[in-house]
């Protein structure tokens, strides 16, 4: 009794600390931006988050100008090809981001061959991974088969795909290196890109390949800037060369591959959802389930930010551990807080912005499912930690467990309740994990005291 006593005393010491730090920031702005500028865990979140706000915000943009350039059947066969890309880059990663993460920061002289090892294994498995999908196009994509039947479009295709697997590594060394600066460059020069070149492929190509190989192209150009301009600014000596070392792979490997069937399942949801809500549900409450999905996932993306710092703040100094979570806890709540109240309010006024029957039929799911990123976040505060600490078994079963309950209990729900059956389903898979996952992680540090007293 008395431990559980203490431990909520202690809790509560901690939020109180949370709020006076944020207070301190409103009342001196400038001051307080320029001190959470100058701390590494920080400034890497931020950029990390703005780089994912400039992707969203461009790929907005480059849709609208695409439909107004390109037939409808183009938008749509192009939108199809362009995430067929993004699923096989992430397939052909094999897990080795996150390895270059956990293991660059120490690799020393090994650094620039283990990075040219990861870039030519992905490499490899992203060639292979396209050319498999184009053979079998006819299983698994038949409306695809135009970029079969097209030799430009084939070899594009490829080619794109090697280019969206290794920027995806790109990303990766940038964090091990905590200058994720050149991550938002990167997203800029890409975005840009995509956005000036839809129109100028759409005076030579008015079908699906001008709206496929604008992305593909500004991807190619930006990992080119990326790999022979800003690495080596961030890896001394570093020059991309095609190189496999055995000796440099050996310690990452099981740690690799453990990370890669975790980070499958992490990014699994997202994919599986919209389809159960169509074959179940149908394609008009699909939309309404998509547009509110769209905008709660904009919470993951700024709780992965944050914690993906922390993961990388961690395997370059893994005894400061305890005192980045405490940082990452308090910027979480500078940033989750108000913006989950904000679209509390305001989430039938935002959905009307697509149209009154977005708003009736998708507020509630929308609340539900931004509050869900709380659990999410909880749980992949777990996987950050663990990632440093190289709990491979851990990080797959928090990951397989949460998304397998998620999954379960939305198509379970969903039968029942319709489309706020799924939100419903989503958070509570989440929150049975969650609720597990802050016992462990309270008692792990309990001892030492809940993190947040330091820094």
């Amino acid at each position: 009794m008395k431990n559980a006593v203490s431990s909520l005393k202690t809790g509560l010491c901690f939020i109180s600390n949370v709020y006076a730090d944020i207070f301190r920031l409103t009342r001196h702005p400038r001051e307080g931006l320029k001190s959470l500028y100058g701390i590494s865990l920080y400034r890497n979140a931020v950029y990390l988050a703005v780089g994912t706000v400039v992707t969203n915000i461009a790929g907005f943009v480059f849709w609208a100008i695409a439909a107004r350039f390109y037939p409808t059947e183009a938008v749509g066969l192009g939108s199809a090809a362009i995430s067929a890309l993004g699923l096989l880059a992430i397939f052909s990663e094999l897990g080795l981001g996150i390895g270059l993460v956990r293991f660059l920061p120490g690799a020393g002289k090994d650094g620039n061959d283990m990075i040219n090892s990861c870039f030519t294994l992905s490499g490899l498995a992203s060639v292979a991974a396209a050319l498999i999908f184009l053979v079998g196009l006819r299983f698994w994509s038949p409306a695809l088969l135009v970029v079969r039947q097209q030799p430009i479009f084939f070899a594009a295709f490829v080619i794109f795909t090697l280019a969206m697997a290794l920027r995806l590594l790109v990303d990766y060394v940038f964090l091990a290196k905590l200058n994720t600066k050149f991550t938002a460059i990167a997203n800029v020069i890409t975005g840009a890109l995509k956005i000036a070149l839809v129109p100028v492929f759409a005076m030579f190509f008015t079908n699906t390949f001008g709206v496929f190989a604008s992305t593909g192209l500004a991807v190619a150009i930006a990992l080119l800037f990326a790999a022979f301009w800003f690495l080596p600014k961030v890896q001394n000596g570093y020059r991309p060369f095609l190189k496999i070392e055995r000796r440099v792979l050996n310690e990452l490997r099981h740690y690799a591959a453990g990370n890669y069937v975790a980070g499958i399942l992490l990014q699994i949801t997202p994919y599986v959802l919209p389809l159960l809500v169509l074959n179940i549900l149908g394609a008009e409450m699909n939309a309404y389930f998509y547009i509110a999905w769209t905008v709660a996932v904009i919470f993951q993306f700024i709780l992965s930010s944050i914690y993906n710092s922390l993961f990388a703040e961690g395997s370059n100094d893994e005894a400061s551990i305890r005192t980045n979570t405490s940082k990452s806890l308090k910027l979480t709540f500078l940033l989750l807080l108000p913006l989950t109240l904000l679209i509390l309010i305001i989430a039938e006024k935002l959905l009307l912005l697509f149209g009154q029957a977005y708003a009736d039929n998708a507020a509630l799911v929308l609340r539900i499912l931004v509050v869900a990123a709380i659990p999410w976040g909880i749980n992949y505060l777990y996987v950050s930690i663990e990632r440093v600490r190289k709990n491979v078994k851990g990080i797959i079963a928090v990951s397989a467990v949460a998304t397998c309950l998620s999954l379960g209990l939305s198509y379970l729900l969903m039968l029942k309740m319709g489309l706020v059956g799924v939100g419903i389903g989503y958070i509570a898979g989440q929150t049975v994990i969650a609720i597990a996952v802050a016992i462990h992680l309270w008692r792990r540090y309990s001892d030492a005291g809940v993190p947040g007293k330091a820094g």
